[in-house]
């Protein structure tokens, strides 16, 4: 999902010589950094609504996005719109909001500047 709109960059040799020559490798891809969207406040208000679930011992993103969306990769669509990067960054019984629909969670947080 996330190589879908982030853009693939070849690596070779000349820029990470010592890295490649200890490994064998002539080039790598790497995926660009990505760029995410805060939601507005119309947005959140007319387009967005949440699923709330307590975090608790166990928990992790990729497991409430496999509950919410049928997909573990979408985990970060989660951490996104709670601004926590990791599941370290959750405490104990904190509430997790969880973005729905998902189609518009993507196109909101995915969405040209």
């Amino acid at each position: 999902m996330l190589q879908d709109i982030r853009e693939a960059i070849k690596i070779d040799k000349k820029h990470r010589e010592n890295i490649f020559d200890r490994r064998h490798i002539k080039e790598a891809v790497q995926l660009s950094t990505l760029r995410l969207n805060e939601p507005s406040e119309e947005e959140l208000k007319n387009e967005l609504d949440f699923v709330e679930r307590q975090f608790s011992i166990g928990d992790r993103m990729y497991k409430f996005a496999k509950e919410i969306y049928n997909d573990t990769e979408l985990w970060w669509l989660i951490a996104w719109f709670n601004n926590k990067p990791t599941d370290t960054h959750w405490k104990i019984g904190e509430t997790v909001y969880i973005p729905v629909p998902q189609d518009k969670a993507l196109v909101i947080a995915t969405r040209e500047r």
